[in-house]
């Protein structure tokens, strides 16, 4: 294979990893978002189950001091349980929720930096293809000024010029 041909055929490739990475970093771009969406939600129940879990610690007080009837003062007791139970089960479910948000944060990240290798290995190959150009043109340049009459003139016939 001459080597022009490896060289466009090894760009080729690489355009090909890197549109793929892209397209991986973008997919991975939009689990994190779905991920931090989730996360923040499962930090706003919580403190939605924190001010009912004040709300009705308030209102036992309340029913407390005022001598209130022992079957509602179970009741609420027994309902507040329930809430502080609601809040340990959302607190677990905040740690899962950061723990997605972090392994999702480190695929994006690992995404991204395979992503800047493809374009900084492609633009390399690109600038290696632009000097080897260069050379290959200052190379006939240089055969050209040493001998010019044997690259365009081929007839012993004079020219008009």
């Amino acid at each position: 294979m001459p080597p022009s041909q490896a060289i466009t055929q090894r760009i080729d490739v690489l355009k090909t990893l890197y549109a793929q990475a892209v397209e991986a970093g973008n997919q991975l771009a939009v689990d994190l978002k779905q991920s931090q969406s989730l996360h923040q939600q499962s930090l706003d129940k919580m403190q939605h189950l924190q001010t009912y879990a004040q709300q009705y610690r308030r209102q036992l007080q309340d029913l407390e001091a005022a001598g209130g009837a022992w079957s509602k003062v179970r009741d609420l007791r027994t309902f507040i349980a329930k809430v502080d139970a609601a809040l340990v089960a959302q607190q677990a479910e905040i740690g899962r929720a950061e723990a997605r948000r972090a392994d999702k944060t480190r695929a994006w990240t690992a995404a991204r930096q395979r992503e800047k290798a493809y374009e900084l290995l492609l633009a390399q190959q690109q600038v290696f293809v632009k000097t080897a150009a260069q050379k290959q043109a200052q190379h006939e340049l240089q055969e050209w000024g040493l001998n010019p009459q044997s690259q365009f003139v081929t007839t012993t016939q004079p020219t008009r010029f």
